[in-house]
């Protein structure tokens, strides 16, 4: 009986946490920009026509097309990240919420596994229905190759969206503002995506080794899952897989472990 009320605790905080951070018009907003970002990213049908002459250079667009549009969304994901941690913790420290909610039956690692999930879930899903749509939409005469391609987006952008997370939630942790909080972490996280648009001619040949970058592994990951070509003698392809599989784990779990161990171990609210 102990487990099943914690199990039903911990369930109604996830739903009042996404009924908060979700609010109008913050669905309303991610829903806008994260669909016209993924329509850039989409071919027209005389592309599609042109480089569809075989089923391998039809695969190949496909996990192209998946690719573009997994990349496109990174954008705005790591904006709504930023915002919505900083809405679901540094917010509770700035108005006193956080010394109420910790007052509750719940422990700590619920509160904050709870939190958590309530903004990288429906981003997840969100990010991924996307995916599916325009991907289904621009290739729809192989169903099948679309829908194998797409179960690949699902943990790749749960991955991506771990790290972001977990960066802009040690950031609202140490700061406790809501703004600060969230302009300090888009900065941080487009640093990430901005380094890996350096080139050769920028940086020299250290620009090679951004494929290792938190941004561009889970998408090196994603590619190579499905197959999609990369230049010969290039470090995406020179490495086995499971370096990025592993990279991509790695960070994924990194702020989220220093953001948990934080919360759980040292954050306290003060009058």
């Amino acid at each position: 009986m102990g487990n099943l009320a914690g199990i039903n605790s911990s369930l109604a905080l996830l739903k009042a946490e996404m009924k908060k951070v979700w609010s109008r018009p913050i669905l309303e907003l991610a829903v806008i920009l994260i669909a016209l970002i993924s329509v850039s990213a989409i071919q027209t049908l005389v592309q599609i026509e042109d480089q569809s002459k075989s089923q391998l250079a039809f695969q190949l667009l496909v996990g192209n097309g998946v690719s573009a549009i997994m990349t496109r969304q990174m954008q705005p994901l790591i904006i709504f990240c930023s915002i919505l941690m900083s809405l679901s913790f540094a917010r509770d420290y700035e108005q006193g919420l956080m010394q109420s909610m910790l007052s509750l039956p719940i422990s700590r690692t619920s509160l904050f596994t709870m939190k958590f999930l309530a903004v990288i879930l429906p981003l997840t899903f969100l990010s991924w229905g996307f995916v599916i749509f325009f991907s289904i939409l621009n290739y729809y005469s192989n169903l099948f190759l679309v829908i194998q391609f797409v179960i690949f987006a699902l943990p790749i952008a749960l991955l991506a969206l771990m790290f972001y997370g977990g960066l802009a939630t040690i950031v609202s942790l140490v700061i406790k503002r809501t703004i600060p909080s969230a302009l300090t972490a888009m900065l941080t996280g487009f640093f990430f995506w901005f380094i890996t648009t350096l080139d050769t001619q920028a940086i020299g040949n250290t620009a090679e080794y951004l494929a290792l970058t938190p941004y561009k592994t889970p998408l090196v990951l994603l590619d190579r899952t499905m197959g999609v070509i990369f230049p010969p003698g290039s470090l995406e392809i020179s490495l086995p897989i499971w370096v990025f599989v592993t990279l991509t784990l790695i960070y994924a779990s990194i702020f989220v472990l220093l953001s948990f161990v934080y919360f759980v171990r040292r954050f306290e609210v003060r009058e």
